[in-house]
């Protein structure tokens, strides 16, 4: 990955937070994704595209493989920050000096076959599928939920879903786990 392909992805998520920030809902497909992806994806920085056999864990759902505690074929807990070190805590950083607040990211695995809730009170969220495809239905604030309301859409790898602070968004229909980035916004214009 070059120094370019970063800043085009990074140029491409500012430009859509500057347009839609509390405005509503947006998806960006980052100019780059396919270069600055596996960045993201490999939470250690390590671009090899197989790792030591000690790194390797158990087989999780899908029959898929994934480093210890990193994104992988499991579902896990619930979000952990992204270590400053990585991918997703560069483009944390960058993506916050940018705009000139905190910006903070998040690993997380969406189950297969399974929804996952994504809420965050107070803040903008920005979710970025690192792998995978999944549906995403967003519900504005103050608005009943329910069946047939919303805004419903599908998530490929590399497309960045842009949530204002006081909607929901719930990701769902992924048929392996799939890796995401969670950049959570701290300061809301």
């Amino acid at each position: 990955m070059s120094a370019t392909d970063w800043e085009l992805f990074l140029r491409d998520i500012a430009l859509c937070l500057a347009t839609y920030q509390g405005r509503g809902p947006a998806v960006v497909w980052p100019d780059r994704a396919h270069a600055v992806l596996p960045r993201l994806r490999d939470p250690h920085g390590r671009h090899a595209r197989r790792e030591p056999r000690d790194l390797r864990g158990p087989r999780g759902p899908g029959g898929l493989r994934g480093p210890r505690g990193a994104y992988g074929g499991r579902a896990d807990a619930g979000p952990r920050p992204a270590p400053r070190g990585t991918g997703a805590g560069r483009l944390a950083a960058d993506l916050g000096h940018r705009m000139g607040y905190a910006v903070e990211a998040f690993q997380h695995t969406l189950p297969a076959e399974r929804a996952l809730a994504l809420r965050h009170p107070g803040a903008d969220t920005l979710v970025c599928l690192l792998q995978g495809g999944a549906r995403c239905h967003v519900e504005g604030p103050g608005r009943p939920g329910g069946e047939g309301w919303g805004i419903d859409l599908r998530l490929c790898a590399g497309e960045v879903f842009y949530t204002p602070a006081g909607h929901s968004c719930t990701l769902s229909g992924a048929r392996a786990p799939c890796p995401l980035l969670l950049l959570v916004l701290r300061a809301v214009p």
